[in-house]
């Protein structure tokens, strides 16, 4: 059965299309600006709705925020570890090594994730 693409998913897909890995606060910020009548909970519940259904990927890491990317192709990112922004990373055969390590012990892999973590450029000029 396909999803119904409402409005409000329109919006809140948009907002996060437009803001740089946001959170989810921060989407809510954008489309109540745009759509004052989309609910925070709406937001919250449509993002992880596009998590759950690939068409955004939830960026987990200890002690932040959960963020939300719309690209879905497989990339890695970059977090700086004063400000807590967050970009991608495109890199040619990074996991490669990795994977076949897996395979050479036997894991099947399902998935993975690489973050680098390090200081951004406005963070190392202030």
């Amino acid at each position: 059965m396909q999803e119904r693409q409402t409005k409000q998913k329109q919006i809140i897909y948009e907002a996060l299309k437009t803001l740089d890995h946001p959170t989810a606060t921060e989407v809510y910020g954008y489309v109540h600006e745009n759509a004052p009548s989309v609910s925070r909970a709406t937001v919250f519940r449509v993002l992880a709705g596009f998590a759950s259904g690939g068409r955004a990927l939830e960026l987990r890491s200890a002690g932040s925020e959960v963020r939300y990317d719309y690209n879905v192709q497989p990339h890695y990112h970059a977090r700086c570890t004063d400000c807590g922004r967050v970009a991608d990373v495109m890199a040619e055969g990074l996991p490669l090594g990795g994977l076949k390590v897996m395979a050479d012990h036997g894991f099947e892999v399902s998935g993975y994730s690489v973050e680098f973590f390090g200081t951004c450029k406005n963070c190392k000029k202030a």
